[in-house]
């Protein structure tokens, strides 16, 4: 508790400094405009006050709500960063048979993200985001992220728990997308879509529409969907050998510019194109995926990642 607490001060320090400076200014402003006499004197005080105003009052005002607003975020952040306690696996889910020689296509075993959490951020730092919404009209998450420090996040599965070491400082506006999002319950009851077995080795969750595809007997459809707005992408790796270690969890997109919430689980040391955002890493519950990779694929036509 005592931890969260001091995110939830560090956020608003700012906003109550410029309250309590406003206040102090406007207390001397009164005892001025008592202590002086006369006509001339009050339209003097009163064009001085006008100036101030002018040349500060603005930023001040901009400032202020700034503050107020990443405040508002921390306090519903925190309040939904114990939503999954309590959710246990429900061990639902069905074992398909795998497709001999198919490397990459849906899991064979049935995996279920049936609650998603983050733990509260913090923003003693902030970065300035810029989600683009899919259609103008679609929400997208607040446009200042908290930017220090790391996060959990917690992944409830029918198959366990996962749990992952978020990097907020490095990928700060994909970590406030995360926490807009689970905090609004958008993860819960998906199902993850994508597992490759060959090559790379990556189970890929995240799509809305994957398991109402899947259910629909139209598997080929899913990892099409998106949150409704699109970001770019940041915390890059070099271009190199095992570029996403294992238990790295990174970014999917279908280019420059185009990520959503579809992201990626790595189970064992992969190589790819240094293009997508790494989010974290897994601190626990990856024996899940690798007991998913033990499974195998089932062949379908899963757009690439």
């Amino acid at each position: 508790m005592a931890s969260k607490q001091a995110q939830r001060l560090a956020a608003r320090q700012q906003l109550q400094q410029r309250m309590s400076v406003k206040a102090e200014e406007e207390a001397r402003r009164r005892t001025v405009a008592w202590s002086i006499g006369g006509v001339a004197a009050l339209v003097a005080l009163a064009l001085v006050a006008w100036g101030a105003v002018a040349v500060f009052g603005g930023d001040d005002a901009d400032g202020g709500s700034v503050d107020a607003d990443i405040a508002s975020l921390v306090d519903k952040a925190e309040a939904a960063s114990t939503r999954c306690d309590g959710v246990e696996p429900s061990g639902e889910g069905a074992l398909g048979t795998a497709t001999e020689g198919v490397t990459d296509g849906q899991p064979a075993q049935d995996v279920y993200l049936e609650c998603v959490q983050m733990s509260t951020p913090d923003a003693s730092a902030t970065e300035d985001c810029m989600y683009t919404s899919a259609d103008g009209t679609s929400p997208t998450p607040p446009g200042t992220e908290p930017a220090a420090g790391r996060q959990e996040m917690t992944i409830v599965t029918n198959l366990g728990t996962i749990t992952a070491d978020i990097d907020t400082a490095e990928a700060p506006c994909t970590a406030g997308s995360f926490t807009h999002l689970a905090q609004e319950g958008y993860f819960d009851g998906q199902q993850c879509h994508r597992l490759v077995i060959d090559g790379i080795w990556v189970l890929q969750c995240g799509d809305p529409d994957a398991r109402a595809a899947i259910e629909a007997g139209t598997p080929e459809m899913a990892g099409q969907g998106s949150p409704g707005y699109s970001y770019g992408e940041e915390n890059l790796p070099v271009q190199a050998a095992a570029n996403y270690p294992v238990g790295t969890i990174a970014m999917a997109n279908a280019g420059p510019g185009t990520t959503g919430s579809q992201f990626f689980i790595v189970y064992k040391d992969t190589q790819l194109p240094a293009d997508y955002t790494i989010l974290g890493q897994v601190t626990a519950g990856l024996d899940i995926v690798e007991q998913v990779a033990a499974a195998g694929a089932m062949e379908v036509a899963v757009p690439g990642m």
